[in-house]
């Protein structure tokens, strides 16, 4: 896990850089269309990370990492109501109701200047983008608690070192 890599992606530089090298853009015209698309869905609605995560008493990265199995679940939903949508932009009949998608598209299209695909690269970029930060905050999870777990055997071998020390210098005493 590169510990490196998940805090460059929580800070704002770091997100819009993501998404541009996702979706092929310049940083500066991500952010310009990102801002106009705001609320951007990201996110199930009902779920604030922040706030619910320090509600739990742990931190924002063990608490996306135990959700992810219900984000990865989310994020196949979206992505499949984005390539439904961007179907019919080539002309083909959509296959499940996307009206959602739709009107958001359209609204930062409109908003922005840009073409529906462009809006729709951006949509797949911000889903690529929490699958990457609920990835690397599995991993730095299980990398604390690898890292927890060795210390505390670290910690049980010095004591069972330390007993038997004791043991050997009470032997030695009682043959004195």
């Amino acid at each position: 896990m590169n510990e490196t890599e998940l805090g460059d992606l929580m800070t704002a530089p770091g997100f819009f850089r993501f998404l541009a090298q996702q979706a092929k853009l310049d940083p500066e015209e991500v952010k310009r269309i990102y801002l106009l698309g705001m609320p951007w869905g990201l996110w199930p609605p009902d779920l604030d990370i922040s706030h619910e995560a320090a509600e739990a008493g742990v931190d924002v990265f063990t608490y996306l990492a135990a959700l992810q199995p219900l984000l990865d679940m989310d994020a196949k939903e979206k992505e499949a109501q984005l390539a439904a949508y961007e179907a019919t932009l080539t002309g083909g009949a959509p296959t499940e109701p996307i009206p959602a998608v739709r009107a958001h598209v359209e609204k930062v299209a409109a908003l922005s200047g840009e073409d529906e695909e462009t809006i729709c690269s951006l949509l797949h970029a911000l889903y690529a983008y929490r699958q990457r930060v609920g990835q690397l905050s599995i991993e730095k999870v299980h990398q604390f608690t690898s890292r927890h777990k060795m210390e505390q055997e670290k910690a049980a071998s010095i004591a069972k070192l330390q007993r038997v020390m004791v043991a050997e210098i009470e032997q030695r005493k009682s043959l004195l």
